[in-house]
């Protein structure tokens, strides 16, 4: 691709110079009688209108295939946004019973074996073993506040786009969660949000983060077909991280007959804002070298997506009380990726809703639990 608009920049600069020699030529031999009224050049005129054509035609033909290439380009990019499917599905969770399989007086060969059975798809190793290691240069701390800065500019720039209420009364809700999603182009950007009741916006970031900065947490949020393994790569604060993530699903056919794990390396924080709201979000950090070295069995890809709750409201106070009765929290999640299908962008955004109902069992119901 680069060496293709290099060809296009070199053919446009010899067209330039071309009609530079031409316009020159034509004041050379220009002829101080009035000119004529006809609109063709004088035989005098050096014109080579040959070159022109033909370089004209190939800059043509230069731009069509560029335009075919970046639609492939886009159409593979397709796959990027697989990742986002991983943890967009409701379904049983077998992480307890894969993770203890291994443990305890009775793990013999039999127990080894179903063990085996259970190995997530793939022909190379098990994730994250010595074959497994990305090679990743530590973020420095301004590089990593740099991360979370540009990150939240993303997520504020999506969110203006269902700034108002009305973008989700417009909409079907599934189990009180309203839905948004817009396509622009070939990016879309989703969100599904829900108020809760008695639950505060610190008491929800506590429990999810809880759930997405350990493996074993966050393989409840997916589906049990899909074998997640997470590894903190770099610990920058206790509200950021550096994820080494790898993701294999077996009920996908993979491509041309050979199922890919699918990796990624993305930041992790959480912030909190002056009027109570928290946010937390992932995304991708742009690592060439490690996209080159990739394994044989594995993809890259792309994720982008960010959780926001928000105080919704009040609050009233019984009595001479001061203390709030009754609040609640509007939980939102959302996202931004590049897809070229609508059925996919259609499915991801139907996943997504089974995520946070999912979500909803696992981080809401235990802060409501009181004994």
């Amino acid at each position: 691709m680069a060496q293709m608009r290099q060809q296009v920049k070199e053919l446009e600069s010899r067209k330039q110079r071309l009609v530079e020699r031409t316009g020159a030529g034509s004041e050379e031999f220009r002829s101080p009688t009035p000119p004529s009224s006809s609109s063709y050049p004088s035989r005098a005129t050096p014109v080579k209108r040959e070159n022109f054509v033909r370089l004209a035609n190939e800059i043509e033909a230069f731009r069509r295939q560029n335009a075919v290439m970046t639609k492939q380009l886009r159409e593979r990019d397709v796959a990027t946004g697989y990742m986002q499917n991983l943890l967009l599905e409701f379904s049983h969770d077998e992480t307890d019973s894969d993770n203890n399989s291994s443990s305890g007086s009775d793990s013999g060969p039999a127990k080894s074996k179903k063990s085996k059975a259970r190995e997530p798809l793939g022909s190379g190793p098990r994730p994250f073993n010595g074959n497994s290691r990305v090679r990743f240069t530590p973020l420095t701390r301004e590089e990593g506040l740099t991360c979370v800065r540009q990150t939240l500019q993303l997520i504020n720039n999506a969110r203006l786009l269902y700034a108002t209420e009305e973008h989700y009364y417009n909409r079907s809700k599934f189990l009180g969660w309203g839905q948004y999603t817009l396509r622009q182009g070939s990016t879309i950007t989703f969100s599904v949000k829900k108020s809760l009741s008695k639950v505060t916006p610190a008491q929800l970031m506590a429990t999810t983060w809880h759930l997405l900065t350990d493996g074993k947490n966050t393989q409840k949020l997916i589906p049990s077909t899909v074998n997640t393994h997470i590894r903190p790569l770099q610990k920058l604060s206790d509200d950021l991280f550096v994820i080494d993530r790898r993701s294999e699903d077996s009920a996908r056919s993979g491509v041309l007959g050979k199922k890919l794990a699918l990796r990624t390396v993305y930041v992790l924080f959480r912030v909190a804002d002056a009027d109570g709201s928290q946010t937390l979000a992932m995304k991708t950090i742009n690592l060439p070298l490690v996209k080159k070295l990739l394994r044989d069995d594995e993809q890259w890809c792309d994720i982008f997506y960010w959780i926001r709750f928000l105080p919704d409201g009040s609050v009233r106070s019984s009595g001479g009380d001061a203390r709030a009765r009754d609040f609640s929290t509007v939980a939102e999640f959302g996202g931004s990726n590049t897809y070229t299908r609508d059925e996919i962008a259609k499915a991801w955004l139907g996943e997504l809703v089974f995520l946070a109902i999912r979500w909803e069992s696992l981080a809401v119901a235990p802060t409501l639990l009181k004994f």
